[in-house]
């Protein structure tokens, strides 16, 4: 439905399955994602598009550790943040990112994003005009220069 959606605003919806080896090198569905392509740059000074992501889950290290033989599981929420950084560039949105952690999240989730490198938008920010939500001070974004040295840190994993 999101695909659907997302066409009747012109705007393209990615859902993307990161996979992992196991130790014994099988492969592992471990991430989840679904971004939105030529969405409205969250930084309203600025009228450009980006990828918004509207949806990451990652699997659980420790499940992953003890389920499936995963001795050494990835930082999920750094890659697949990394995910949405490749496809903003390969999209020609030079990188550019936006989210809204889920207050389901808590402070938590806002930790996990700040700890990633994002910035974040204060609650006082204006939205652009295609976003509906108000600010709840739980968006976050990466500019072109942040997202290109989020994805210079993990160039050598790629």
């Amino acid at each position: 439905m999101c695909h659907l959606v997302q066409l009747a605003k012109r705007r393209h919806c990615r859902p993307l399955v990161t996979w992992a080896r196991t130790d014994d090198g099988r492969f592992l569905r471990v991430g989840m994602s679904i971004f939105i392509e030529s969405y409205p740059y969250l930084d309203a000074t600025r009228a450009v598009d980006s990828c918004f992501v509207w949806f990451i889950s990652a699997a659980d290290p420790a499940t992953l550790r003890a389920d499936f033989a995963m001795s050494h599981p990835p930082a999920l929420g750094r890659a697949l943040l990394d995910n949405a950084i490749v496809l903003s560039q390969n999209a020609g949105l030079a990188g550019r990112i936006g989210l809204h952690a889920a207050a389901a999240g808590g402070k938590t989730l806002l930790n996990i994003y700040r700890g990633c490198g994002l910035r974040e938008l204060p609650r006082l920010a204006k939205l652009p005009a295609g976003v509906k939500r108000k600010n709840d001070g739980r968006f976050f974004i990466a500019d072109e220069s942040e997202a290109e040295a989020l994805a210079a840190m993990l160039d050598p994993s790629r």
